[in-house]
């Protein structure tokens, strides 16, 4: 398995690794579309968003076997808190199973070099039975299986309520997803999940170089005036 690691949505094969990701995230909601990653591609080395975040790079992934993509990674990792956060991680139809997931996460590790690692995840206890079909034919797995998988590498469910807010103007916030860390074997400081969330929903999400979302600035409040955030175990 070889990867490479893309900076550039123009650089030679970034199509292939973008048409597999669509095809396992179909949410427009949920997903971005190439326009939302070439945007958010722009604001590494932002002097406004460096000066107010820290120094930040972005990254995808293509994992790939005889020339051909079998998965992908992208995250973001912030050098002053050092902490990363995966947006996306996904792998083939035919794929699966094989340790490529896997294999991507440890790249996440090696490039980040984070002490904290998040990722948001489909809930499956707040979704609806519609929205797990849809889940599973987009992605060919149980979002209780992917759950499972992501717990057996460390990571745990965040016990706050949490909606990402718009990736764009036209699209709504997506619900019915958790946010997950790893490590989980202890409580994480709510100061530390706040100044987290700030990071990644200004930069990733809403990529604003200036001013503040209500909206967001809600989500960010209900967290940070909590002394720690527990793990949820189940």
């Amino acid at each position: 398995m070889t990867f490479l690691v893309y900076t550039d949505t123009e650089a030679p094969g970034f199509e292939k690794l973008y048409a597999l990701y669509r095809s396992v995230f179909p949410d427009p909601d949920e997903a971005e579309d190439l326009q939302g990653i070439k945007a958010s591609l722009s604001l590494v080395g932002d002097a406004a968003l460096t000066e107010r975040y820290g120094k930040f790079e972005e990254y995808w992934i293509a994992a790939l076997e005889k020339g051909e993509v079998k998965g992908g990674v992208n995250f973001t990792a912030f050098e002053g808190s050092r902490s990363a956060h995966i947006n996306y991680l996904f792998t083939s139809e035919g794929s699966r199973g094989r340790g490529i997931g896997s294999a991507l996460l440890e790249k996440v590790r090696e490039i980040s070099e984070a002490d904290l690692i998040f990722c948001e995840q489909n809930d499956p206890s707040l979704m609806t039975p519609e929205q797990m079909a849809a889940d599973y034919a987009a992605a060919g797995i149980l979002p209780e299986e992917r759950m499972d998988w992501w717990r057996r590498r460390g990571f745990g469910k965040l016990d706050i309520r949490y909606v990402q807010p718009p990736l764009s103007p036209e699209k709504e916030p997506a619900g019915g997803m958790s946010l997950n860390v790893c490590p989980s074997d202890s409580p994480v400081p709510g100061s530390v999940v706040a100044g987290h969330l700030r990071r990644f929903f200004y930069i990733s999400v809403l990529k604003k170089r200036s001013g503040e979302d209500p909206f967001t600035e809600a989500l960010i409040a209900e967290v940070a005036k909590r002394p720690e955030i527990p793990i949820l175990r189940a």
